[in-house]
């Protein structure tokens, strides 16, 4: 892996150990929760991250890591759905009153 930025998903965290991992077309990638942002609380599998890469002893190691809005299809129905439950969901807490 050359040091440039890469795209993947958080494979697994585990937050008593404070670390995990992410998957990347690459391979996985071993992270520590010191490389997260803070702002961005603790990682969710399947959250999209892009980071950079520095060796490790004999692994990689993900550094740098931000999140990255997730644009697939399936991100964007999700969004949708929870708008129109909130909305649905407000409209009946008003016709109930």
């Amino acid at each position: 892996m050359k040091s440039e930025q890469y795209q993947g998903k958080i494979k697994q965290y585990n937050a008593e150990k404070g670390y995990g991992f992410i998957a990347a077309p690459e391979g996985e990638v071993f992270f520590h929760i010191s490389d997260f942002p803070v702002a961005e609380g603790e990682p969710k599998r399947n959250d999209r991250v892009k980071f950079n890469v520095v060796q490790n002893r004999d692994r990689y190691k993900a550094i740098n890591i931000e999140p990255v809005e997730d644009k697939s299809k399936k991100a964007k129905k999700a969004k949708a759905v929870a708008a129109n439950t909130s909305i649905t969901s407000a409209l009946l807490s008003n016709l109930k009153r």
